[in-house]
């Protein structure tokens, strides 16, 4: 079954909301396959990303890093959407930090 909206990049990515619950990611195809670009684009060049749009159709971009400093996991700030001060640790890496850093060293 097809509809007008198959040509959109369609994804929705659900955060945890705290550690040790599930996290989903839902797309159409098209919105699948952008990620799914954007991982291969990550795993090649350091940083993917893909402009997606959830159901709501309000765009947004996810960045994908592909991180091999593995002492920096230990400072990123957790995913978690329901956990008081959750990144307000003054020594937390936002994950954009992280973007920001791998596309400078491009």
């Amino acid at each position: 079954m097809s509809s007008d909206t198959d040509h959109l990049r369609v994804c929705n990515i659900y955060a945890q909301d705290s550690w040790h619950m599930e996290s989903f990611i839902i797309g159409n195809r098209q919105g699948l396959i952008d990620l799914r670009n954007a991982i291969d684009e990550a795993l090649k060049n350091k940083v993917g990303e893909a402009n997606l749009f959830p159901s709501d159709f309000e765009g947004y971009t996810t960045y994908i890093a592909l991180l091999e400093d593995e002492n920096k996991f230990a400072d990123l700030c957790m995913p978690y959407t329901n956990e008081p001060g959750v990144g307000t640790d003054e020594n937390s890496i936002h994950p954009i930090d992280i973007i920001k850093e791998l596309q400078t060293k491009k």
